[in-house]
């Protein structure tokens, strides 16, 4: 086993992917359903060059089962726009008597996107949701960036990036990283997708870009297409 994957195998039993119920609580607010998918990488761009890595989905759970899938990849390169390796995922969940839960979490290596704009070591999304008599809850504790670099500066260190930090990318787009989109009324049901990073592709339609100062004189910018490194949701409802 190389390095990549024994340090991927280590990610996992740190983590905790298969989520631990808590038994001989009362019944009242379990969730009677959960959903999960995570997938490493997803390219899509206006030259109509497109690919996804392997996407784990997690089967449909009934009564007290619990259920996981996953999926890997060795690497997913699209020539100009992004090239990685060592593609995992997972996703695990479980319904109990008295709570229920959902954790889903991707990994990438050696990110190189948009001929090396942004770059990272190793991106890894962690999502967990979770419902029970006190209510339901999602987080992303666990998704982290390695060696992060945007357009020239480090974000790494122990600094974490914050929820949707969004970067600009003159000429490009913009990007955002740790991107959390949550579901739920957080009571009976409650998700939460972790795109760790969201590249936006923009072309400018009917105006003109000063490439000096950045600034759009007349015309609009659309969204032509996507790059997404590390990507996990997690889900639990009535």
């Amino acid at each position: 086993m190389n390095g990549k994957s024994m340090h991927w195998v280590n990610r996992l039993a740190a983590l905790g992917l298969v989520v631990g119920l808590v038994a001989g609580l009362a019944s009242a607010g379990s969730a009677q359903s959960v959903g999960g998918q995570a997938y490493s990488t997803y390219v899509n761009t206006p030259l109509g060059s497109s690919g996804q890595s392997p996407l784990a989905v997690l089967p449909a759970i009934s009564g007290t089962d619990g259920a996981e899938a996953d999926a890997t990849g060795s690497a997913l390169n699209v020539a100009g726009t992004l090239s990685s390796d060592f593609l995992n995922s997972i996703t695990s969940g479980e319904i109990g008597a008295a709570e229920a839960g959902a954790q889903s979490t991707s990994s990438a290596a050696s990110v190189n996107i948009l001929n090396g704009l942004i770059t990272a070591d190793e991106v890894v999304a962690n999502v967990m949701s979770s419902a029970g008599q006190s209510g339901a809850v999602s987080n992303a504790d666990g998704s982290t960036f390695t060696n992060l670099t945007v357009a020239g500066q480090s974000l790494s260190g122990d600094q974490a990036v914050a929820p949707n930090t969004n970067v600009s990318l003159p000429g490009v787009g913009y990007v955002v990283l740790n991107e959390q989109i949550p579901t739920g009324d957080g009571v009976t049901s409650s998700g939460l997708t972790v795109n760790m990073i969201h590249v936006f592709l923009q072309s400018l339609v009917g105006g003109i870009l000063n490439p000096i100062t950045g600034q759009i004189l007349g015309g609009t910018l659309q969204t032509t297409g996507e790059v997404i490194v590390g990507s996990a949701t997690s889900s639990v409802g009535p």
